[in-house]
């Protein structure tokens, strides 16, 4: 796989334990606007133009969803599993689903950490990078999202890639 289609997501954001009830009820997140604010955009690390997809993605039902088999993903993947030992994965998709709500053009804010913070010393690998990607592609196989879409969005994540490779 191409280091270009490897995705680069917030593997480590094990902070607190505390699960904002917006993620637990189904609760869009949304701060009222019809897009994210610059500063949620600047601090989920986004790139380039941002193009609404947030629908095509089922809205943040639908982006849950994705998160959850995801993360599930990444959990059965023993080549990167091991990165999410001690995470606390309730929190963890509650950020992810907050950044790709914010990258699929949705009115989400972001308020985790940048992917430079959440990774700092975890020593990611490229070869890790690319197992991510590759568990993110399964999961938007599995919900059937158009390509269109899937290319933006891996292609945003992709550029995240400098942030999270360490080593």
């Amino acid at each position: 796989m191409k280091k270009h289609l490897a995705i680069a997501l917030g593997i480590s954001m094990m902070a607190a334990a505390f699960v904002p009830a917006a993620y637990a009820s189904g609760s869009s997140m949304a701060s009222g606007s019809s897009m994210a604010n610059e500063q949620s955009i600047k601090q989920a690390d986004v790139h380039g133009p941002i193009k609404n997809y947030y629908k095509t993605f089922g809205g943040m039902a639908g982006i849950k969803a994705l998160t959850n088999t995801f993360v599930d993903n990444v959990a059965a993947d023993p080549h990167i599993n091991y990165y999410f030992a001690h995470a606390n994965i309730p929190q963890l998709k509650y950020q992810l689903a907050q950044q790709f709500c914010v990258v699929l053009g949705g009115p989400c804010k972001y308020t985790g950490q940048t992917m430079t913070q959440a990774h700092k010393g975890l020593q990611i690998t490229t070869a890790a990078f690319n197992y991510l990607a590759a568990d993110m592609m399964a999961a938007m196989k599995t919900h059937n999202i158009p390509m269109a879409a899937q290319n933006y969005f891996i292609a945003q994540l992709a550029a995240m890639e400098p942030q999270i490779v360490t080593k």
